[in-house]
């Protein structure tokens, strides 16, 4: 699991502190810098899952600039704006940017976490969205977002070891953490569509990456964790059929 790392640009010490300590312990990693200067040389050195920006600094429009920069250069990540500013005109000209979301200061702490959650999702195709009753997660080319608890966690699919089947839900065990999302087992594959990812039984999707040892005989899977996974023999045939090292 990775923390999702935002980058927020605010010149008020005060409100940066306030915003950083409330992301932070919603399991955020922030970066803040106090001026576009500052914004510009973090976003081209670091990868960063949103941003969040203030729109006066030292008494300019910069988080308006900044976001015209990052649309010119076509840099792909979500922003929202977080202002004191309730100007129509300031609006407008920041309405012409595309944010994700234009929120009022003071804000209110689950309106920004609900708004971050809201950008992650619509940087991805909404078709490989996932729906459930308190959970949500969005799957990109390399990573799994999801929500978890009261903030949205990044997983790198490689990190997935295996995948298990819990009545309606599917547990993805990602090394000490476990994550429970409402969709089967068959959907989830087919959304991963990674070939390190072969089904051994019909409650187990394992990824290969992950498997230690394997014992034909005894349908038995051993991870690199020594955790067992049995090995059903419907899906062992076609293991054994599409991985040339058992013939």
């Amino acid at each position: 699991m990775k923390n999702l790392r935002l980058l927020l640009l605010e010149d008020l010490d005060e409100e940066a502190k306030d915003i950083v300590a409330f992301l932070e312990e919603n399991d955020y990693e922030v970066i803040r810098v106090k001026n576009m200067g500052e914004a510009e040389g973090e976003i081209k050195n670091r990868f960063f899952d949103a941003v969040i920006l203030d729109i006066m600094i030292d008494g300019k429009p910069e988080g308006i600039t900044f976001a015209q920069r990052m649309n010119k250069e076509g840099l792909n990540v979500p922003f929202l704006f977080l202002t004191s500013m309730q100007s129509r005109a300031i609006f407008d000209e920041a309405k012409l940017t595309n944010p994700l979301v234009y929120l009022l200061k003071p804000f209110n702490k689950l309106e920004l976490l609900y708004s971050l959650e809201l950008a992650i999702e619509s940087c991805y195709d909404q078709n490989n969205s996932i729906s459930f009753d308190d959970e949500n997660a969005v799957l990109s080319p390399k990573f799994l977002f999801i929500k978890h608890k009261r903030s949205v966690v990044k997983v790198d699919v490689d990190s997935i070891d295996y995948v298990d089947v819990k009545e309606k839900y599917c547990n993805l065990q990602c090394g000490e953490s476990r994550y429970l999302v409402k969709l089967s087992l068959v959907k989830l594959k087919d959304m991963l569509n990674n070939d390190n990812f072969r089904q051994v039984h019909r409650n187990y999707l394992v990824n290969m990456k992950s498997i230690k040892e394997i014992y034909l005989e005894d349908n038995l899977i051993i991870l690199n964790n020594l955790e067992k996974i049995p090995f059903s023999e419907r899906y062992k045939h076609a293991f054994v059929r599409d991985n040339t090292i058992f013939r």
